[in-house]
C-alpha cells in the first residue's frame, strides 16, 4: 500500500536534506543533531592525505580552495560528551569518531565500544583541492568524491562509488555496487574501476590520450567516442588470456578467494576497532601512491584499444555489469 506525504511534511523532507547534503555550513547554521569539526594539515603548502576507514558509513567530500579539512556528521566526536534532552548522562561508550592530523596526513575513524553501529551514519567532508584521498569502507555506505584534484583510492564492500569533477588518478575497487566516475581533466596518471556486480561508467575530456583496457563477463561494452578517435580491438577468449591463462571456473574461484579475503579482513578490522577504544591515538598510515591498476582477470570478453593515439592506462572491469566509455559534456 503506498503512503503520500502531506505537501507540508515534502517540504520539511526536502529542506532537511538540503541542509545536510548543501553547501558548506557555517558555524551559525549547523543543522540540529551534527558535529561539525575542522582540522589543518601541518604544512598547508604542499599537498596532504586524507585516510578515512569506515566500517558502514555514507561519505561524500569534496574539494574546495581553503585550507582546512571540515568533517560534518551525524555522529559526535569523541571527547564531546552527548547532549541529552531528557538531562540523563551517558555511562556505556557510543559511536563517534576522531579526526586526527600528523606529518600532513589526517584519518578519520569511527571509535567506541561498537564500531559497527556506525550504520547508517552521515559524514560530509570538504577537504583543500589537492588532497589525495584513501577510503575504505569495510561493509557498506554510498561513497561520493568531487572536485578533487589529487590521487584518489578507494575500496568498497557494498554501495555506489561517484566521483564527480575529478582529476589525476583513481583506483577503485567494490564488490558490490555501481562506479561512476567523470574527469574534468584528462587523467595524468594511471586509472584502475572494478566492480564484482555492478555496472562502470566514465566521462573522459574528448582530447584525453589513453590505452584502455575493457573487460566485462556478463555485460556489454559501450562507447559514443567515434571509430576515428578511438580504435579497439575485441578479445573474446573465454579466459583471463595470456596474461592470465585458466578456465573462468578458475577465474571465478579466485574472484570469490579475493571476496572472502576482504570480508575476512573487514571483520578483524573491526574487532579491532571494538577491542581499542583509543584508535584515534594510533599513528596515521603514511602516504602512499595507489596501487598499482590491475584488472581481475575472471575472463569474459575484452576490449583494448587507443584513445586518440594512446597514452595513459585506463583499465576498466566488471564480472557483473556494463561498461561505458563516454565523451564528457
Amino acid at each position: 500500500m503506498k503512503s503520500y506525504l502531506h505537501p507540508l511534511q515534502r517540504f520539511v523532507a526536502v529542506a532537511a536534506l538540503l541542509i545536510v547534503f548543501g553547501g558548506p555550513l557555517r558555524a551559525d547554521d549547523e543543522p540540529d543533531g551534527t558535529t561539525v569539526t575542522r582540522i589543518k594539515f601541518s604544512d598547508p603548502a604542499k599537498p596532504g592525505t586524507l585516510n578515512a576507514t569506515l566500517p558502514w558509513a555514507d561519505l561524500r567530500v569534496t574539494g574546495t580552495d581553503g585550507d582546512e579539512i571540515v568533517v560534518t556528521s551525524t555522529l559526535n566526536e569523541k571527547g564531546k560528551a552527548e547532549s541529552r534532552p531528557d538531562g540523563l548522562r551517558r555511562l556505556d561508550e557510543e559511536v563517534t569518531f576522531a579526526l586526527t592530523e600528523k606529518d600532513n596526513t589526517a584519518t578519520l575513524q569511527i571509535v567506541g565500544g561498537n564500531a559497527w553501529a556506525s550504520q547508517g551514519a552521515e559524514f560530509k567532508i570538504t577537504v583543500p583541492r589537492r588532497t589525495a584521498l584513501v577510503l575504505h569502507t569495510e561493509a557498506g555506505g554510498d561513497l561520493l568524491v568531487e572536485n578533487v584534484e589529487g590521487d584518489i583510492e578507494i575500496s568498497s564492500m557494498n554501495g555506489e562509488v561517484v566521483l564527480r569533477d575529478i582529476g589525476s588518478s583513481a583506483v577503485v575497487n567494490t564488490m558490490n555496487g555501481e562506479i561512476n566516475a567523470s574527469f574534468k581533466t584528462a587523467p595524468a596518471k594511471p586509472v584502475s574501476l572494478s566492480s564484482m556486480n555492478g555496472a562502470i561508467s566514465v566521462r573522459l575530456p574528448a582530447e584525453t590520450k589513453a590505452n584502455l583496457h575493457l573487460r566485462s563477463h556478463n555485460g556489454a561494452i559501450l562507447t559514443d567516442f567515434p571509430d576515428t578517435v578511438l580504435k579497439t580491438t575485441a578479445e573474446n577468449k573465454g579466459h583471463g588470456g595470456p596474461e592470465a591463462p585458466g578456465s573462468d571456473e578458475a577465474d571465478l574461484e579466485t574472484m570469490v578467494k579475493e571476496a572472502a579475503k576482504m570480508g575476512q579482513d573487514a571483520a578483524r578490522m573491526a574487532a579491532e576497532a571494538v577491542q581499542d577504544a583509543g584508535l584515534a591515538s594510533r599513528a596515521p598510515r603514511p602516504p602512499r601512491p595507489p596501487r598499482p591498476p590491475r584488472i581481475p582477470s575472471f575472463g569474459g570478453k575484452s576490449v583494448i584499444g587507443t584513445l586518440n593515439g594512446g597514452g595513459v592506462d585506463i583499465q576498466l572491469a566488471s564480472m557483473n555489469g556494463s561498461i561505458t566509455v563516454r565523451q564528457a559534456k
